[in-house]
């Protein structure tokens, strides 16, 4: 016997209230992260104390003069190296070599490696080293014979690259001439917890930052006084104290007021960890090598720093001086970069000042409940689409399992809000990026059919594109919202499903293409399932052909490469020619659009309207399904937290308009004259 048949309506009703409530719950999320996001709009552009050092040997001038140049030219601090002995020696303050044990010292056996310590004169100097080594070095492998000299024991190598600490006399030097100080700590081979804390605290008492905490309650944006406040770079490719010292080095950073500049691509180890225990604040940093400042324009460097800032959430710029371009001279050169450099941030809208210094975004603390209802509404809209695809009536017990699986659906939502939200921002993040499109495109799916046959008419066309990105967008700003979180926008975390997000809509729409799996008006699941068994069947038992072969391979080279380029760190590079026309558009468009949208997902979707309005349906599909690629791109775009999600929206914008005019002279020119009519004759 048969079980009776039932609508599937309060399935699709209960999706569509929760998909509403999780939308409700985004609107609520995205102000926070609006508000967040414009909370942190100063900018620090550093200078290094060594190049400086280095315009004065060049130029025959002071180094104050050089200073205030930097600063009127608009730089806003100076990155101070810690010192080391290595570059005390470099400098002509100390000199140091190996000594015989014996010679200075009875408790040191003959056979220990010793070298002494010395300087011309210069007792200050002397005390700096004797503290530095002492904060960093065992103090019973030390030997005081002040005045004259200090003995160590152990391997000149690698005492010799022990941070000492910041000279305070070249601190102050620097803040009399109107600039703030970026420290760069150099750290320790031979750390342990006393000495990491002894150095970050060196660092903290010169930078005038000791006992201060600039913490910044939850969802405020009131900036903290400048004084509170000292940036800290960390040298070479590991964080001093990873692994074992990050929670004591994250520790002591916000304990004394300091914030961990995390320098962009630098790949440094610990970088990850020191930033998730710092709970995302910090800032991040965007430097251009001097190797690669040598193979630009300082025009590209300064666009480079400007799209660093915008569109990735950069905040300090570590400003590099690049050669000398043209007839100028270095100094003039260099200053004519910084200000170039002020004045792309200030068009920008961003703030470059004296008294106003980066710092990190304002706290964002999502309640669980709006997590939840942003699980829950991605979660629906994958169950509405299932649904949008099967026919209307369902034997009874499939509804009565759909409502369950619905409700349980909801309990894992509100069960990872508040257990393991991370781990619900991917999951369902995932959810919201393949469901939103395939509902997006399943929509136009059935608006091409509705269009057969309806002659060339470029608005319904350009409607449908409309409403369809319109869907995608929803989609995009349900995973902006589950990712307003201040470690997202810094880049601690990431979206990980990014390419999965791209892979599976085009995959699952391609089936639903090739076995015309959209179920009919009025037809039963038996007579649906039946039909599309047999599309499938019939689809893959199709000859192969050379040509089908050569098209089918173009296109998977075609998905694969905008699979391998997606992503937060994509894994092919992009030509010098698309580096130019991208800059050239973020000039013109404040935003620019994604390629894959405006040049070939938007246009192909146009052109497959228009192919379905001259009842060409297998060019149709298949445009169609290019199409497709569009939408996946435009929910890549919110995928990216450490764009600002207002730039995001903007960008799709673009994208959209400009597709549109691509896509209408493409119409235009393909499908302008009328379809040739076949004559007959009629024999009497």
């Amino acid at each position: 016997m048969s079980s009776p048949i039932q609508s599937s309506r309060p399935l699709r009703a209960a999706c569509l209230v929760l998909i509403v409530l999780g939308l409700l719950a985004a609107v609520y999320a995205l102000a926070l992260r609006v508000k967040a996001e414009a909370s942190a709009h100063a900018v620090e552009i550093v200078v290094d104390y060594n190049e400086a050092v280095a315009l004065t040997g060049a130029e025959g001038v002071p180094l104050t003069r050089v200073l205030k140049d930097f600063k009127a030219a608009g730089a806003t601090a100076v990155a101070l190296q810690e010192e080391t002995l290595n570059t005390l020696e470099a400098q002509g303050e100390i000199t140091f070599g190996a000594r015989p044990a014996a010679q200075f010292s009875s408790i040191w056996a003959p056979q220990d490696q010793v070298f002494s310590v010395e300087t011309p004169g210069n007792m200050d100097t002397l005390t700096f080293v004797y503290d530095g080594l002492k904060r960093g070095y065992p103090e019973a492998n030390l030997l005081d014979q002040r005045p004259f000299r200090i003995l160590v024991r152990g391997d000149r190598d690698e005492v010799a690259d022990i941070g000492l600490g910041l000279a305070a006399g070249k601190v102050q030097f620097i803040r009399r001439n109107g600039l703030r100080v970026v420290a760069r700590m150099h750290g320790s081979p031979v750390l342990n917890e006393k000495s990491l804390a002894a150095s970050v605290e060196q660092v903290a008492r010169v930078l005038g930052q000791r006992g201060v905490s600039w913490e910044m309650p939850a969802n405020t944006v009131v900036a903290q006084p400048e004084t509170q406040r000292g940036i800290v770079i960390f040298d070479g490719d590991t964080i001093p104290g990873y692994r074992a010292l990050i929670p004591d080095l994250a520790q002591q950073l916000s304990q004394l007021g300091l914030v961990y500049g995390a320098v962009e691509f630098n790949k440094q180890k610990g970088d990850a960890a020191l930033g998730k225990t710092l709970d995302g604040q910090l800032v991040r940093v965007h430097s251009i090598s001097r190797e690669e400042l040598a193979t630009l324009v300082p025009a590209e460097a300064v666009g480079r720093f400007g799209l660093a800032v915008k569109d990735r959430n950069i905040r300090v710029l570590y400003a590099r001086i690049p050669p000398v371009v043209g007839k100028t001279s270095r100094i003039e050169s260099a200053m004519s970069y910084i200000t170039a450099i002020k004045k792309e941030m200030e068009k920008g809208g961003f703030t470059v000042s004296e008294t106003k210094q980066a710092h990190p975004f304002a706290r964002l603390n999502l309640p669980p409940i709006a997590l939840a209802m942003l699980f829950a509404g991605a979660g629906a809209a994958l169950f509405l689409w299932i649904v949008s695809v099967l026919p209307a009536e369902w034997p009874r017990p499939w509804v009565t399992v759909g409502l369950v699986l619905l409700a349980l659906g909801v309990l894992k939502s509100f069960a990872l809000a508040f257990v393991n939200p991370d781990l619900g921002r991917m999951g369902f993040g995932i959810t919201a990026a393949v469901a939103f499109p395939l509902l997006a495109l399943t929509w136009a799916y059935r608006e091409m059919q509705r269009l057969m046959t309806a002659g060339i008419r470029l608005w319904p066309a350009v409607r449908a594109l409309l409403i369809t990105t319109g869907i995608t967008v929803l989609g995009g700003l349900l995973i902006a919202a589950m990712l307003a979180d201040g470690r997202y926008l810094v880049k601690v975390n990431a979206f990980v499903g990014v390419k999965a997000a791209l892979a599976a809509p085009l995959l699952l729409f391609g089936l639903l293409l090739v076995s015309d799996g959209l179920a009919r008006a009025g037809e039963s699941v038996s007579a649906w399932w039946a039909r599309l068994t047999t599309n499938l069947k019939g689809f893959f038992n199709q000859p192969l052909y050379l040509w089908g072969i050569i098209v089918a391979g173009i296109a998977l080279v075609v998905v694969g490469l905008m699979i391998a380029r997606s992503g937060n760190d994509g894994g092919v590079g992009v030509s010098e020619l698309e580096l130019r026309i991208r800059a050239l558009l973020d000039q013109i468009l404040i935003a620019r659009p994604r390629t894959k949208e405006f040049l070939l997902g938007h246009p192909l979707f146009l052109l497959g309207m228009a192919a379905a309005m001259r009842n060409l349906r297998p060019l149709a599909m298949i445009l169609l399904l290019g199409g497709a690629i569009g939408q996946v791109d435009v929910l890549n775009t919110f995928c990216h937290a450490h764009t600002p999600v207002l730039l995001s929206l903007l960008r799709v914008v673009n994208g959209l308009w400009l597709g549109v005019i691509i896509g209408v002279v493409a119409i235009l020119i393909l499908f302008s004259r009328k379809p040739a009519t076949v004559k007959t004759k009629v024999e009497a």
